[in-house]
């Protein structure tokens, strides 16, 4: 455990950690005077004008135990990010907030949960997935695509390119397992509920109904999210690490390339307001190019 006066730093499995902050009544008591400035803007007293009520009728109405929630959230933002500056922490994930002790006239404290990105160990990834096989097929006359025309050479290599990515990624999941933290587990299976169930209610069903017709128990459903999670959060992972060992950069103008391809206007002004994300989507792309070639 690393600590100084105000962070207490926790290690946990899979590179998860936790923080105790402790938050002197101080600032609390400067995050309250500015919860109670904000909602006396908006807050609505009989007798006064919006906004200009007296302070003291503004805690009254509110309520001390909401304003100390509002202080609240309006400071743990800032002591988060202070104490993961502090500790040199690189958080992948919006932190788990728990409330410890926060009482009147007493500094308060206040553990957050997150994790940094799991180590990930490749070995002779490069010489295994060279080893890797795939079928060639065999043209029958009558049957498909003679092979001696140009089309037909262009679809048989782009099958054996997928087939050659399909292996390579059933590779890379069997064998390159990082240890990946709970909280990114339970993360992408809660968003995969989320999903599941604005599909389920779009159809006019309950969730029961859902699983009473799909033969699976609730236990059943998280267990096959969770396999599928840890699976899709894995190789994000390993294609990053490889990426980043071999190298793979994204180039601006290969954004702008892929921006000014894309027909619909509306769609294409999304891309320009999410240059990263697709600089991203891109280098994966192209890191799957990089082994499908190996």
């Amino acid at each position: 455990m690393e600590e100084n006066n105000n962070y207490q730093l926790t290690w946990l499995p899979k590179k998860t950690f936790e923080i105790l902050a402790i938050i002197s009544w101080k600032e609390v008591e400067e995050a309250r005077k500015k919860a109670i400035s904000e909602a006396a803007k908006e807050v609505e007293i009989k007798g006064f004008r919006k906004g200009k009520a007296p302070e003291d009728l503004v805690v009254k109405s509110i309520g001390n135990q909401k304003l100390l929630e509002l202080a609240l959230e309006n400071i743990i933002p800032g002591i988060y990010q202070k104490a993961v500056n502090f500790l040199k922490l690189n958080p992948i994930l919006t932190p788990k907030i728990e409330v410890v002790e926060a009482k009147e006239n007493a500094d308060w404290k206040v553990r957050f949960t997150s994790c940094e990105e799991p180590e990930v160990k490749l070995g002779n990834y490069k010489e295994e997935l060279k080893k890797i096989k795939v079928s060639e097929k065999i043209w029958t006359p009558g049957k498909g695509v003679d092979p001696g025309k140009n089309e037909g050479k262009i679809e048989n290599a782009k099958d054996k390119k997928d087939e050659k990515l399909q292996k390579t990624i059933e590779w890379i999941l069997q064998n390159i397992k990082p240890e990946i933290s709970d909280l990114l587990i339970e993360n992408e299976v809660n968003r995969k509920l989320s999903n599941l169930l604005d599909q389920v209610q779009k159809l006019g069903l309950t969730i029961d109904q859902y699983l009473a017709s799909s033969g699976k128990s609730a236990e059943n459903l998280r267990q096959e999210y969770q396999k599928s999670a840890y699976e899709t959060i894995s190789l994000e992972i390993v294609l990053n690490k490889i990426a980043e060992v071999e190298k793979v950069v994204v180039k601006p103008e290969e954004i702008d390339k892929t921006i000014a391809e894309v027909q619909d206007e509306k769609e294409r002004k999304n891309l320009e307001s999410q240059k990263y994300l697709l600089a991203t989507l891109i280098r994966r792309q192209k890191t799957l190019d990089f082994l499908a070639n190996l």
